[in-house]
């Protein structure tokens, strides 16, 4: 067994025009070479210039028609924003995406859901914004190639591992990891909990350390702090990706 803490980083609010290094220098705990710095994906793309500007989108007859036609998990308006889906057929393309609401329209009746998601790709299930308080911006998944050199970059200017995440109360995916990071299926099991939490925390930076052999501090959250500590077992499993329905 292994234990580690997870420590949220909570921070000031942090514009798109603020710059993520910057941001991360300002907020951040001292940092050892063995600890993993977690940051959230959608801060990431935002302080990175990632985010789509809404005006800049030409909303099509299909989209509009499509985004009519989406229900949306509780709580979120998914891809019944018509911008939003207007953007994943430009990125998707017009075939994949009318392939994608085939599948749906055929496996939604017989009680399978997701599959627009999983035909359509990530870009339709990890796409985020025009939504309070980036009603003005998209905020799609930051591509690996480009999550993987800014993880490089960051951990060359911190000296500790590095991981870009996108953790919800539903699942989760890492986006990337730096050299040092620890496995992406390790942190998948430490940040099972989502001990980020959601936009209302205001903690979207996290450093998971490991904790000495020994210590007796197991899932809870240390009073006056934002600790919170988790031991799982190496041959234990986490989440492996955020559930959608179509």
């Amino acid at each position: 067994m292994s234990a580690w803490t997870t420590i949220a980083v909570p921070t000031r609010w942090l514009e798109p025009s603020d710059d993520l290094t910057l941001a991360l220098a300002e907020h951040l705990p001292a940092v050892t070479p063995d600890d993993t710095i977690v940051i959230s994906e959608k801060v990431a793309v935002l302080l990175s210039g990632g985010a789509v500007p809404i005006t800049s989108l030409d909303v099509s007859p299909l989209a509009r028609f499509l985004a009519a036609r989406v229900r949306p998990r509780s709580g979120s308006r998914g891809l019944s924003v018509p911008e939003k889906m207007q953007y994943v057929i430009q990125q998707q393309g017009r075939a994949r995406v009318t392939a994608a609401v085939l599948c749906a329209g055929f496996t939604r009746p017989l009680g399978h859901k997701g599959a627009f998601y999983r035909v359509a790709g990530s870009v339709a299930r990890d796409l985020d914004g025009a939504r309070p308080p980036y009603d003005d911006v998209l905020i799609p998944p930051m591509p690996a190639g480009r999550a993987m050199e800014l993880c490089r970059t960051l951990q060359t200017r911190f000296r500790a591992g590095v991981a870009i995440v996108d953790i919800n109360d539903f699942g989760g995916t890492i986006r990337a990891t730096s050299s040092r990071s620890l496995p992406p299926a390790d942190l998948l099991r430490i940040l099972g909990g989502n001990p980020l939490g959601q936009r209302r925390t205001g903690t979207p930076f996290g450093v998971v350390r490991r904790l000495p052999v020994g210590a007796d501090v197991v899932d809870q959250v240390v009073a006056g702090s934002n600790e919170r500590t988790f031991e799982w077992s190496l041959g234990g499993s986490g989440p492996s990706g955020r559930p959608s329905s179509c």
